[in-house]
């Protein structure tokens, strides 16, 4: 690591064809946008993929990791858990605390240029578009009166957390504890989408952290501001850092573009200044290209 390399970018790839092409998004933009110059990707990998990945390149830390989810653990058939569980623990940790900051991330997301330098003094959690409904804000309270938690009224944490690298250790940790809670207190059941449903138990179990532990995250947090919708129409701003490539059918949508609805469209006509453009010129461009645009060795 380069005693420039302040910030490590987190983030879990699984044996999944989606999650590999997911990744090469994140890690084209990473280069794209000049975060490479400024920071390390920390790539901890099912370890089955590892031919899949770049092995080897500048700035490019890979982990194996066997999934959390295994057959006859507590997290079994709930694979999102690898996301946050396997990104702790002594694998990874001596190398992650390298890092004064790290970002912890979803792996179909895309970097922009105004994160390269941004260290923030306070906690920036994304945003969960789970939080909107009355049904959901119900069973998290319930649950939270039911175990002893304090929840102070924060909704919707949000999937991504950038912050000190302590922080961040310590919301994995947590959060893999209050996960494995949550979905013992489903039991078999799956519970309500949009309201209080069993899928989304990470990201239920971050807002459980990040509320529990209000002073160290959210009395002076920044929320809502990472994960922007990769549908936006909005100009790339300085406040637009990260970019989450969301489960819609607009555009742009993974699910479309996986589909090859998207073809037809001459990637050199998009305006890489707009959300969705650039999240769709990312996916398209060719890596080895964007690396000679880059300046990356």
């Amino acid at each position: 690591m380069s005693m420039t390399k302040t910030l490590g970018v987190m983030t879990y790839i699984d044996n999944s064809e989606t999650m590999i092409q997911e990744f090469s998004w994140l890690y084209k933009s990473w280069i794209y946008s000049g975060n490479w110059k400024t920071s390390d990707l920390i790539v901890v990998h099912h370890p089955d993929i590892a031919d899949h990945l770049p092995l080897s390149e500048p700035g490019v830390i890979t982990i194996p990791c066997a999934p959390a989810a295994a057959p006859g653990s507590a997290f079994e058939g709930y694979h999102f858990i690898n996301s946050i569980a396997c990104l702790a623990g002594p694998h990874v940790d001596p190398i992650a605390q390298r890092y004064p900051f790290l970002l912890r991330t979803d792996a179909d997301v895309f970097l922009t240029e105004h994160l390269a330098d941004v260290r923030p003094e306070f906690p920036v959690h994304g945003r969960g578009l789970y939080h909107r409904s009355a049904g959901f804000r119900r069973g998290m309270l319930d649950f939270c009166e039911r175990h002893g938690i304090e929840h102070m009224n924060h909704f919707g944490c949000g999937s991504s957390l950038l912050a000190r690298a302590d922080l961040v250790m310590h919301m994995l940790a947590r959060q893999t504890y209050w996960t494995e809670i949550i979905l013992k207190d489903f039991g078999e059941s799956p519970g309500v989408w949009p309201g209080w449903w069993r899928g989304v138990a990470t990201m239920y179990a971050a807002e459980i952290v990040a509320n529990e532990q209000w002073g160290a995250y959210l009395a002076y947090g920044r929320e809502r501001i990472l994960d922007v919708e990769s549908f936006s129409l909005a100009p790339i701003d300085k406040m637009i850092y990260h970019i989450h490539a969301l489960p819609t059918h607009d555009y742009f949508s993974k699910y479309s573009f996986r589909a090859g609805e998207y073809k037809d469209i001459d990637i050199d006509t998009l305006d890489r200044r707009i959300v969705r453009e650039y999240c769709h010129w990312i996916a398209a461009a060719d890596a080895g290209m964007i690396k000679e645009m880059s300046g990356y060795p």
